[in-house]
């Protein structure tokens, strides 16, 4: 054996035992799922999964631009058929306070400037595909169907009705408790009741794929 194969020998081995692996390689990884981009192209990569389910070539633009992340393309009756898609994921976290635990079991949110689509009102082939995404857990994967699909329009006013913050909306995004699929936008801070003063039902645009082809909303 060399001296450098030794040497190296003796960096792994210590009392006739092998030496514990750094976890700096897992603490790199960690720090770089925390990062937004992160979770971004992670919300692409369900989308373009769920679109490909559904019967869409899905493809990623090699910049954003005019906010589109995918080009959707499909061949319906022998004409070819697109439509442009911008991604926003969001976390979805388990509710805290006693109050919202008695509503909801989940909730995720993220700010929104009200004129942000305004450029993209009259595209009637331009969507929004939000996904939420939830921590890994053994029993259960992170990713459970929950992507929700919008009318650029129809985003819009979603964005409207979120909670004013310093400029911007909050745009909060809820599971009802006891409610299997009952999503709903929060429009209050805090509230007592679920009501459509404190609410807006938000659940026919979950998996709501039909409005790529102009079906339901």
């Amino acid at each position: 054996m060399g001296e450098a194969e030794g040497a190296a020998e003796e960096s792994c081995l210590e009392g006739g035992q092998q030496k514990p692996v750094s976890d700096e390689p897992e603490q790199l990884a960690a720090d770089m799922r925390s990062r937004a981009g992160h979770y971004e192209v992670l919300g692409e990569t369900y989308a373009k999964f769920e679109f490909f389910e559904k019967g869409w070539n899905p493809y990623s633009r090699f910049l954003d631009v005019d906010k589109v992340d995918l080009i959707l393309r499909r061949r319906i009756e022998g004409q070819i058929v697109y439509r442009e898609i911008q991604v926003k994921f969001g976390k979805l976290y388990p509710v805290g306070p006693a109050w919202e635990r008695e509503h909801f079991d989940f909730t995720s949110w993220r700010f929104f400037k009200e004129e942000e689509f305004a450029s993209h009102l009259d595209q009637k082939d331009f969507f929004i595909a939000y996904v939420l995404s939830r921590d890994p857990d053994p029993d259960k994967p992170a990713y459970q169907g929950d992507i929700f699909i919008f009318p650029v329009r129809k985003f819009v006013e979603v964005i409207g009705q979120g909670i004013p913050s310093k400029g911007q909306r909050k745009v909060y995004l809820s599971r009802l408790k006891g409610e299997e699929e009952r999503w709903v936008l929060r429009r209050a801070t805090h509230f007592s009741e679920i009501s459509e003063t404190s609410c807006l039902d938000v659940t026919v645009y979950r998996r709501n794929f039909a409005s790529l082809l102009g079906e339901n909303v």
